[in-house]
């Protein structure tokens, strides 16, 4: 298990808790005859033994949760090829893992019941049923739909801070490693660097030591920095030359 899939087991571990927590529960019909339907999301400590617990509507949440958590689970188990790291450009992957589940979510939205021929009474959650079909002329449940989209949204947003904290922390382990492996020979640094997934450049050992003063620092410019994509202008040690020469 990679940072990547823990990050997801976590996620989707605590959006199960807190459905758990605050299931759905049906209410209580004072009239004979009349089915109970759905009332709302309340704490399970306070409404337990009162109401009873929508368990259809549970377990669709539930099965949600798992699905996307197995998806992601499996698109993130990559191990890594011939030694280097694979680039894991999460941003796309997430952004498209949101547009999936707003499809889904908008495809199948929660429908109103049938208005009471008999008696008014306010419309309630019926059921999940495809948009374009016989129901559509129905109207969609509003307060379960923008709950759906909220939460959704949320873990999306969660879960790409996690992953970005992750990747910085990677990246800035690499550089710190390839900070400590400058003083090695040229094919052992070469092969750190290619392990570690930069286009590593050895430093010439014939340029003359400059002393430490403010605003200096760790050069970044002797590697190639996996987060640019664009062609290296510069060549190995002239790169350096060309900055003093400015």
């Amino acid at each position: 298990m990679n940072k990547y899939q823990r990050i997801v087991v976590i996620v989707a571990a605590v959006n199960i808790a807190i459905m758990l927590l605050f299931p759905p529960f049906l209410d209580n019909p004072l009239r004979r005859g009349v089915f109970p339907s759905f009332e709302g999301f309340y704490p399970i400590l306070t409404m337990l033994g009162v109401k009873r617990i929508h368990s259809g509507l549970l377990t669709l949440q539930i099965m949600f949760v798992v699905i996307n958590g197995l998806i992601a689970w499996l698109l993130l188990d990559r191990p890594p090829l011939k030694g280097v790291l694979p680039d894991f450009r999460y941003m796309r992957a997430i952004s498209l893992f949101l547009v999936a589940n707003l499809v889904v979510l908008l495809t199948f939205p929660p429908f109103e019941s049938y208005p009471s021929m008999v008696k008014y009474e306010a419309p309630y959650f019926d059921g999940f049923y495809f948009a374009f079909g016989d129901k559509r002329q129905r109207n969609f449940f509003i307060p379960l739909l923008y709950l759906e989209i909220t939460l959704v949204v949320a873990n999306t947003l969660i879960v790409w801070l996690l992953f970005n904290s992750v990747k910085r922390d990677e990246l800035f382990a690499r550089e710190r490693i390839l900070e400590l492996a400058q003083a090695l020979p040229p094919e052992q640094f070469a092969e750190v660097s290619k392990t570690l997934g930069y286009n590593a450049i050895q430093p010439a050992h014939d340029q003359e030591p400059h002393d430490p003063h403010l605003g200096t620092g760790p050069d970044r410019r002797r590697y190639r920095d996996p987060r640019y994509r664009g062609p290296e202008r510069r060549k190995s040690s002239d790169r350096r030359l060309k900055t003093r020469t400015v």
